[in-house]
């Protein structure tokens, strides 16, 4: 298995690990915070290889790559809030969710 394929298969389980355990935190599961902190460990991993990866020399997808890891320090914060028992948890997958879609436009507009 390359390791593209390996990062894609991982960001869809931390991506789908992260919704999941969104999902079971409103109804008020006990394990939901483990879900929701795996998926997002995953995920903060996944971009923080990708800022290292060295086979990309443009400086603006190196640019947008520290953004995407600065935004994914969010749901870092959304776990930390989710284990406190606030609701502030969910601001913070907003904030997410829609830089994440604000840089999904910005990465293909500069390539």
């Amino acid at each position: 298995m390359k390791q593209n394929q390996l990062s894609q298969i991982l960001f869809l389980l931390g991506a789908g690990l992260t919704v999941i355990g969104s999902f079971t935190k409103l109804f008020d599961l006990n394990f939901a915070p483990y879900i929701f902190a795996l998926g997002v460990v995953l995920l903060i991993f996944l971009h923080g290889q990708n800022v290292f990866d060295k086979s990309n020399p443009d400086k603006n997808q190196q640019r947008l790559a520290r953004m995407v890891l600065m935004n994914s320090l969010f749901l870092g914060i959304g776990v930390y809030f989710m284990f406190t028992g606030s609701n502030s948890w969910v601001v913070m997958v907003l904030i997410y969710a829609i830089s994440s879609f604000y840089l999904s436009f910005r990465g293909n507009s500069a390539k």
